[in-house]
């Protein structure tokens, strides 16, 4: 089953109020519109300094600086959902999306210019990495990986698990997502990039899992427990990992791909995103409302489902309060949905 927030094409039209006919690409009108923030899908939050920042469909950015009690919404240059949005400080960033766009913000989300990406195509970006200095990454459909080092004014792009960072062609086993595939034309959707100390892990489909101790210039492929695919992963204070995907699978990694941990959840959907929380707990988030709670540093997970059971792809914690992002737009987790069972 192919999750909702990675499937090309399956954002469905929000409501908008008041809106018009969607503009050409690289158009807006001027006046603002008004976007009710439970009525527009959205695939990803990140909180900048004491702002929240969220993206989706139709290229919009919500912004909330009261803990996402109230929202106001920017358009972007342009129309194609936007995946993923990362910041250096609280003006600089970038959000990418669909159609390989990609915006940038220097005033913290109030206001965003497009980027022109020469050499990714049309392909589909899904995700955005901050790593120091002005160093931005940006990632996705079928191995598309670029690079970033002057706070993502100028783009390149980059190669991703070669031959010679990989020693040769990888298989799947039989019956999961994916053939033999020539790393030298490594085609598989990158999920998430994360930062682990100075090392960078990747995830992506067809148990594909990488990792680069030089800032992404060259690439090491792990062995991987699992063949089908990841759509995250989650750095925890101890030093270990949790990686995450299809069908409810969840492994703890130790010593970024040393000691692998199966960690049982009982549950099919599959899994999009996760926070660590302030008191240590972690939350993972899903399909179908998925909720899932670890209170032990990601060595068993409590499973939980919100009523309204829509899929979430984000969560972040602000001022005490739990929000996901997702297809019912912006969510507060009500704390009885994670009480102890």
């Amino acid at each position: 089953m192919v999750s909702w927030s990675r499937a090309a094409g399956l954002l469905l039209c929000a409501t908008f109020a008041p809106w018009t006919a969607v503009p050409a690409e690289g158009e807006r009108p001027a006046p603002v519109v008004a976007i009710k923030p439970d009525r527009i899908i959205l695939l990803d939050i990140k909180r900048v300094g004491e702002r929240l920042v969220t993206v989706g469909e139709r290229g919009f950015v919500l912004l909330s600086d009261d803990a996402g009690r109230t929202w106001t919404a920017k358009p972007t240059p342009v129309t194609r959902a936007l995946t993923g949005v990362a910041f250096k400080d609280t003006k600089v960033g970038i959000a990418v999306g669909h159609g390989a766009s990609l915006v940038r913000t220097e005033d913290g989300g109030g206001t965003w210019t497009q980027v022109p990406l020469e050499d990714a195509g049309s392909d589909s970006l899904l995700g955005a990495q901050y790593l120091g200095d002005d160093h931005f990454i940006a990632y996705g459909a079928f191995g598309l990986y670029l690079d970033s080092t002057d706070a993502g004014r100028t783009w390149q792009r980059r190669t991703i698990l070669s031959e010679e960072s990989t020693g040769g062609a990888s298989e799947a086993s039989p019956g999961d997502e994916g053939d033999e595939y020539p790393d030298e034309a490594f085609d598989r959707h990158i999920s998430r990039v994360i930062q682990v100390d100075s090392t960078l892990l990747l995830v992506a489909e067809s148990g594909t899992l990488a990792r680069s101790d030089n800032g992404g210039a060259t690439w090491t492929k792990l062995e991987s427990p699992y063949q089908g695919s990841f759509f995250g992963a989650l750095r925890i204070d101890d030093g270990s990992v949790l990686v995450y995907g299809m069908r409810g699978n969840v492994y703890r990694l130790l010593d970024l791909g040393a000691t692998w941990q199966k960690v049982e959840l009982g549950t099919t959907a599959s899994l999009m995103g996760g926070a660590q929380l302030g008191d240590g707990r972690i939350l993972l988030v899903g399909n179908t409302g998925l909720l899932a709670l670890s209170r032990d540093g990601g060595r068993t997970l409590e499973l939980h489902w919100s009523p309204a059971g829509k899929g979430f792809a984000q969560v972040v914690e602000a001022d005490g309060r739990l929000l996901a992002v997702g297809e019912g737009g912006v969510s507060v987790i009500d704390p009885a949905w994670l009480a102890a069972p």
